[in-house]
């Protein structure tokens, strides 16, 4: 009995592939919309057009997570002055609270109250970016790196 070519294998293969890394767009309700901020302010994404708004979600035992913290923080302190807005939402809910983890030289505000449970995340680091109009123009399901962070949000900065 002989076995199939690669000319017949190839296209199997290459679904297969495809079918294991493809996600699902989200849907619009399975993203967070409102939230109460570490500054115990209460604020919802509708409040916040006009903005670019990056939610990202993570845990405090995301290797990947915790190395894209600088990162974002930087990035935020460089770029809020020209309405770039972002929102940690940490989905830890064991003994090691992202509060421990967070420091007050994080400059931007995390959410609180919002369970890991309750969001339809398939990985962490996950983000969202949202455009000024309030449009979902990126969804990340990897930590950023210098380059990528620039590529996403660079041009929605910069359009009016």
């Amino acid at each position: 009995m002989s076995l199939p070519g690669p000319r017949i294998l190839i296209p199997f293969v290459a679904l297969a592939g495809g079918m294991t890394i493809a996600a699902p767009a989200p849907r619009s309700a399975d993203i967070p919309r409102d939230f109460t901020l570490s500054n115990g302010v209460r604020t919802t994404l509708d409040q916040l057009r006009g903005r670019v708004v990056m939610l990202n979600i993570w845990a405090t035992w995301c290797v990947p997570c915790r190395a894209e913290l600088p990162l974002l923080n930087a990035y935020y302190r460089r770029h809020r002055g020209e309405g770039l807005v972002v929102i940690g939402i940490a989905v830890d809910e064991g003994k090691t609270p992202a509060d421990q983890l967070v420091s007050p030289a994080i400059a931007y505000l995390q959410a609180r109250h919002v369970h890991g449970r309750d969001l339809t995340v398939s990985s962490v680091p996950t983000s969202y970016v949202f455009a000024k109009s309030g449009r979902l123009e990126h969804v990340g399901r990897q930590a950023f790196d210098a380059r990528s962070l620039e590529r996403v949000l660079g041009p929605l900065l910069k359009a009016k």
